[in-house]
């Protein structure tokens, strides 16, 4: 084919390219933009939505720019055939303004959209207006009026579309989604260190009456769950009122572990779908709904349902004899494609958290397949991201990656791409496993450990303290979690490494240990005991995340954490390898080994030296069991640590690329009872003596229980009992909620 034929057939399928373009890109967003919630997907399929969520907008406006520009040059035609074929080319414009309009399932890619409504409220007039005027100024008046009439009905789709998008922004601005949280009640006590040793006192008298709780109903597990499953305050960085604290932990101690893990990824999903989808919402003892916006989106659902298979019947029995036929089959699939994809993601407001609540009855019923399902549907395995220093080090020795870290030095960019490909690891998929490691610390430490204020604060202020203490350890560790924080993550972090390479006895290839360990992990059954897994592997899992967050989200570490101390210990390790000559052998073993050795000699002070001092404490702890038993402990304890200390916002941010583990940690923790963000920054002063504060608080639950009696709620062993009276399987629990 010449250049003026190539030419001359762009012009001529320039608009039909840029068009279906635009489809392909709407059926795209409405088939993955869903999937973005999961946090292993693959970065390839996250930048696509990306691209398509930016670019969407700008293909459809050049579309109808192509479109104006096409019909003023054509203008002049008279040939029946062209004119009609030219009519037909302006009914794509209404079908544009709703591709502008954008999807059900993505209103806003980043939080920091919402925040914008305002400019893509102007955006969405401008853009209607444009349309209308080139449909204005292009369509003929000798066209067919059920063309007319189709475009008409597509029009009033595409506005109300466009005008959805804004408002749907504004609902899940920030300052939006704090106002519709119920407000907390107004303090009436001026000593608000009574208030909280009353609702420590009832929490642990709660606790210590309900050590072994009884199993759940079907229709009790599902009302825990789904008050659990409801958008928390921690996300918008509220404290919650003692009482809703209280609420939640009963519900939460009541669960088996599975189905409150269930309930935490269900909400933080539905979390997701609050700020950055234009689902609608329905009944939550959290927020006030959003009435108007509710209705104005139900309305909008119905004119999606009817309108375009009206203008789909208009175009079918309109004449299009004087059509080209390829203008007459890109109409078809714009308006029956367009249709699909408003289906597609609509209806998902409606059916699926039925389908998930008739699925999640049935798991409920012990039906293996159905509790699989309901996990899929939620979300994907839970996985926590890697970095790993000393494995970054060993790689990055090789020839081709030092010759690439040297040129990344002049381009930072390039260099912290370059570190990210370096120090990242494949995601663990043991999620699940250090959640119900969490889950155990909590139980403990509400049964053995919390009694009053002081001991509450305590246990939420341990990051290693309680784990040195019990096993006999704080002497000689204590100082390693005495640092600031972010010193004691990455010592911990290359002592746990020293540990474990030091515990291997036979030397092999590391990454076919990764590969076994992820097969092991995925096909253990539930019923399995978290001590039977390789002791090592959690710790490591743990220790390698703290060190991701260390690197890439510092702020979500700890206010103030120094991202640059990663890169202090790198060039320290760095350094010693090739003190020795580089790295001469392949394998990780024998390279750890000659960091080690060049540690034991050193004098001055810094990581690498330090953390030997640390391995070797805790190597001379005994035996292999008891050394992970303590690494494992003080990691759990770090990990509750920083997510107590995180910020709800950073939280809700980090939704929208699937979320941080560290999420699920602060939500059981805010389920727990325990503190998390906001709660810190607003503890009082203890003026009273610890006698007399709990004195008090006792005094008022006693007055309170005279005054209003507990609601007594009926638990049953098994879920078809008929019976009337207690038995061995049937038990009548106090519950104040």
């Amino acid at each position: 084919m010449s250049l003026s034929s190539a030419v001359q057939w762009w012009e001529e399928w320039q608009l039909r390219v840029l068009v279906l373009g635009s489809l392909a890109i709407q059926l795209y967003l409405a088939l993955f933009a869903p999937f973005r919630k999961w946090p292993n997907l693959r970065s390839s399929c996250r930048l696509l939505i990306w691209l398509s969520y930016l670019g969407g907008d700008a293909l459809a406006i050049y579309a109808l720019a192509t479109l104006f520009n096409r019909q003023k040059k054509l203008q002049c035609y008279s040939s029946s055939a062209d004119a009609g074929s030219h009519d037909l080319e302006v009914l794509w414009a209404p079908i544009l303004l709703i591709h502008l309009g954008g999807r059900m399932t993505i209103s806003a890619y980043s939080i920091e959209d919402n925040e914008v409504w305002l400019r893509h409220l102007g955006v969405a007039i401008s853009q209607v207006a444009v349309t209308v005027y080139v449909f204005s100024k292009s369509w003929s008046p000798a066209a067919d009026k059920r063309l007319l009439a189709a475009a008409i009905l597509l029009f009033i789709l595409g506005v109300f579309r466009c005008f959805e998008k804004p408002f749907a922004l504004r609902r899940a601005s920030f300052n939006s989604l704090v106002t519709s949280f119920h407000a907390v009640p107004m303090t009436k006590s001026t000593k608000r260190e009574v208030v909280l040793e009353k609702y420590i006192q009832q929490a642990a008298d709660f606790v210590q009456r309900n050590q072994d709780p009884p199993t759940l109903d079907m229709a009790a597990k599902q009302k825990h769950l789904d008050r659990l499953s409801m958008a928390d305050m921690m996300f918008v960085d509220f404290a919650n009122a003692y009482d809703s604290r209280l609420e939640k932990l009963k519900f939460l101690w009541l669960l088996d572990f599975e189905t409150a893990f269930d309930a935490l990824c269900k909400g933080l999903s539905d979390t997701f779908n609050l700020i950055y989808t234009r689902l609608w919402q329905f009944h939550d003892e959290n927020r006030e709904i959003d009435i108007s916006g509710n209705f104005f989106s139900i309305l909008l659902w119905n004119i999606t349902l009817i309108f375009p298979i009206a203008s789909i019947v208009l175009f079918h029995i309109s004449h299009k004899e004087g059509y080209k036929g390829s203008d007459v089959k890109v109409t078809y699939l714009l308006l029956y494609i367009t249709y699909f994809s408003e289906i597609l993601s609509a209806p998902g407001r409606l059916l699926v958290p039925k389908l998930i609540s008739l699925l999640s009855a049935l798991s409920v019923r012990s039906f293996g397949f159905f509790a699989w399902f309901v996990r899929l549907l939620r979300s994907c395995p839970v996985t926590v991201a890697q970095y790993s220093l000393i494995e970054g080090v060993l790689d990055g020795n090789n020839k081709g990656c030092s010759i690439l870290l040297r040129i990344g030095k002049c381009f930072p960019s390039f260099q912290d791409w370059l570190y990210h490909r370096l120090f990242g690891l494949w995601p663990s998929p043991d999620g699940e496993n250090i959640t119900r490691l969490v889950h155990c610390h909590i139980k403990d430490g509400w049964m053995f450990h919390i009694r009053d204020v002081e001991s509450y604060w305590e246990f939420n202020d341990f990051r290693g303290h309680q784990t040195l203490e019990h096993n006999g350890c704080e002497e000689n560790l204590g100082w390693s979690i005495e640092k600031p924080f972010d010193e004691s993550i990455l010592l911990w972090h290359v002592a746990t490494d020293f540990c474990f390479y030091r515990s291997i006895e036979k030397p092999f290839d590391e990454r076919i240990w990764h590969l076994a360990t992820d097969f092991c992990c995925q096909r253990r059954a539930k019923a399995r005991s978290i001590d039977s897994i390789n002791a090592s592997v959690l710790p490591r899992v743990i220790s390698n995340y703290m060190v991701y967050l260390l690197y890439t989200k510092p702020e979500m570490l700890l206010p103030g954490s120094r991202a640059t101390l990663f890169h202090t210990a790198y060039k320290e390790l760095n350094k010693i390898l090739q003190g020795d000559g580089g790295a001469s052998t392949s394998n990780k073993k024998q390279l750890v080994e000659k960091i080690i050795s060049k540690a034991v000699n050193l004098v001055e002070e810094g990581f690498v030296r330090d953390a030997w001092l640390l391995a070797q404490d805790l190597m001379q702890l005994g035996d292999d069991d008891k050394m992970w038993k303590v690494i494992r402990g003080v990691w759990v304890e770090m990990l509750c640590f920083s997510a107590g200390r995180c910020r709800g916002y950073l939280h809700a941010k980090n939704l929208c690329d699937g979320g941080e583990y560290l999420s699920f940690v602060s939500l059981l923790m805010s389920h727990a009872g325990l503190e998390i963000f906001p709660d810190k920054q607003q503890r009082v002063k203890l003026r009273l003596p610890k006698e007399q504060r709990v004195c008090i608080a006792k005094q008022m639950i006693e007055e309170a229980a005279g005054n209003q009696p507990a609601a007594m709620v009926r638990v049953s062993g098994q879920e078809n009992a008929a019976a009337t009276q207690p038995s061995a399987s049937h038990e009548i629990v106090s519950v104040d909620v």
